[in-house]
């Protein structure tokens, strides 16, 4: 009896270990992977490329390329196994001339988006911190 009491303690702190060791599921996974992260791009960038305030932006722009780009990044950023291939925040935004308002609307437009696809709250203020440092690098006027 006491070997069965014993053999049954040790299953049950080894299935404790293995529970109390499993990692958090990523931001990529919460978020809802590629297909969230790709909606998202999709939807943030038509909006903001017909907007009057930051359609300037994107003239000249080939809106598929740009899409997959920023899926890919956001991908990356939120742990991913994606690869971005694109330049720097700094170097793709240098001529730009992109103001604090156009890039706020572009937060904003995200925030909505994030919001309309049922991204939880969490994952949505953790991606914004992610890309907030980004500012520096994207605000050029």
């Amino acid at each position: 009896m006491r070997h069965f009491l014993v053999t049954g303690l040790i299953l049950m702190c080894v299935g404790c270990a293995n529970v109390q060791q499993s990692p958090e599921a990523s931001l990529y996974q919460r978020i809802g992977g590629k297909p969230m992260l790709t909606r998202l791009s999709n939807q943030t960038l038509d909006i903001v490329s017909k907007d009057p305030r930051t359609s300037h932006s994107f003239e000249g722009v080939k809106m598929s390329t740009l899409k997959q780009s920023l899926a890919d990044f956001l991908c990356v950023k939120t742990g991913g196994d994606c690869i971005y291939e694109g330049e720097t925040m700094k170097n793709a935004h240098k001529e730009s001339q992109i103001s604090m308002a156009e890039y706020e609307i572009m937060v904003d437009v995200l925030r909505q988006r994030m919001d309309q696809n049922g991204v939880g709250t969490s994952e949505k203020n953790q991606l914004l911190k992610i890309l907030a440092p980004m500012k520096r690098d994207v605000v050029t006027r």
